[in-house]
């Protein structure tokens, strides 16, 4: 059933609108604001083996590199973002520096860390101080946050930021009422941060005032990096919360525009992607639209990330298959607390909806829970992939009826209407998993998801 992950190129696309919508991927010098200095596309980059301070580069694409000194520009997106959702990797050669700039003015620090047990704001992960040059000698620089652990990894790997990040509030008049906030800081698998608020720009971030949508920057003057596969997911205009009220979990309103992204793995281009869902405000289908005999995998996946509350639909296998699984059984499943979004197989806990297996729960790359039953706690072995059987089958011909209870850090299961499994205790990243994001599969054969209905619940 599970496949190992590879970082893959991502396209969504939303066919209820029949527009592209949310996800952006940062892959060409053009999509920064020009002059750019001595940054340039690399398709290879290592630490140099002679000398770990420099970096061994052949020029080409997908890797971004701040020129020979490590002395340059900053890089800024042409695109201007508000609540987003940021997927970057980066590597250092030894000793150098660099930061990850939110709207150009909140910074999660990089720098070369490793091995380092009591790591500060400037350690790779913090966030980094904010400064005051009119305030008394060491009293200047204030608010910085250290990371909760220390996640770096060692000279010569690549590491990974998931990063999602909520912009300041402004009052109809421009004040402003809420500060940033990095909702969740993940580095190389472990949550660093989670609900840190911001009061104003750190040092060295853009002057001025702060703003609802401002560029992305990738500080590029404090020593060598290198940086690929920069996606972002916008997350501008989450729903309200209405408790104990059935909505539609993929609502897309003219008001708020989409509650969902669709996200293909590999190859896929937009229009391909745009083929491999359809949504018509009742009716999720998979695959109908798709013409050739091999197919990539995708999830319809919310913008808004849920902790409390009751999911309900209702799915039915349709008859054509793809490759790569054209000889073996249909597979999808319902994913939630996922803690980020901007992948096609995102890190999660799974409801499994495969012909003969229906109920099974899974844990997906790094999330993780344990099995309650009969009052019982039963430990599941942490592995990148691991699963519990359902207790009972109950699946059917024809339409099946979903019911996933979810309370924070626990779970139950229901298959037409029986109870089928049940989780407890759910982690990821050195933290309780209490909410996230919501998917639904496609795994290479038709399939239509409908009635998909959520009621958020008090906890």
């Amino acid at each position: 059933m599970k496949y190992q992950i590879h970082i893959v190129f991502l396209a969504i696309i939303t066919c209820f609108s029949n527009s592209i919508f949310g996800q952006i991927k940062l892959k060409s010098i053009n999509d920064f604001k020009q002059p750019v200095g001595d940054w340039f596309l690399a398709n290879k980059v290592n630490v140099d083996s002679v000398n770990n301070k420099a970096f061994q580069y052949t020029e080409g694409e997908g890797v971004f590199v701040n020129g020979p000194t490590g002395k340059t520009k900053h890089l800024e997106s042409k695109d201007e973002f508000g609540d987003m959702e940021l997927h970057i990797e980066f590597l250092l050669p030894k000793g150098s520096n660099s930061g990850i700039y939110f709207q150009s003015r909140y910074e999660i620090q990089i720098f070369d860390s490793f091995g380092n047990e009591n790591p500060k704001f400037s350690d790779c992960g913090g966030i980094y101080q904010r400064w005051d040059e009119s305030k008394p000698k060491g009293e200047k620089g204030y608010e910085g946050v250290s990371p909760r652990v220390n996640a770096t990894l060692p000279l010569g790997e690549w590491q990974t930021y998931d990063i999602i990040f909520r912009a300041p509030r402004f009052d109809k008049e421009g004040n402003k009422i809420k500060n940033a906030m990095f909702e969740k800081v993940i580095l190389n698998g472990q949550i660093i941060h989670q609900n840190i608020e911001v009061s104003g720009a750190t040092r060295e971030g853009l002057d001025g005032a702060e703003v609802a949508f401002a560029p992305l920057r990738l500080q590029g003057d404090h020593g060598s990096v290198a940086y690929r596969n920069i996606l972002i997911r916008k997350l501008d205009n989450t729903r309200e919360t209405k408790l104990n009220t059935w909505v539609d979990l993929f609502e897309n309103s003219e008001k708020t525009g989409p509650n969902y992204d669709f996200i293909a793995n590999g190859d896929a281009t937009e229009q391909e992607a745009n083929t491999m869902f359809e949504y018509n405000g009742k009716e999720l289908k998979a695959m109908y639209n798709w013409k050739k005999t091999a197919a990539p995998y995708g999830v319809a996946i919310t913008k808004k990330a849920y902790s409390s509350y009751d999911l309900k639909f209702e799915f039915k296998w349709g008859e054509r298959k793809f490759e790569p699984r054209l000889d073996k059984i249909r597979d999808a499943g319902l994913l939630y607390h996922c803690p980020v979004g901007s992948y096609a197989w995102p890190s999660s806990l799974e409801y499994q909806i495969q012909e003969g297996d229906c109920g099974d729960l899974w844990n997906i790359l790094g999330a993780h829970c344990d099995v309650l039953k009969d009052g019982e706690i039963l430990k599941i072995e942490r592995r990148s992939y691991s699963s519990s059987k359902k207790w009972t089958d109950e699946e059917k011909p024809g339409w099946n009826q979903v019911l996933l209870q979810v309370r924070g850090d626990s779970a139950k299961y229901y298959l037409n209407g029986v109870l089928i499994n049940e989780i407890t205790n759910a982690t990821h990243g050195g933290l309780s998993l209490k909410s996230g994001f919501i998917a639904l599969q496609a795994e290479y054969s038709e399939l239509i998801y409908r009635e998909i209905k959520i009621k958020e619940v008090q906890l």
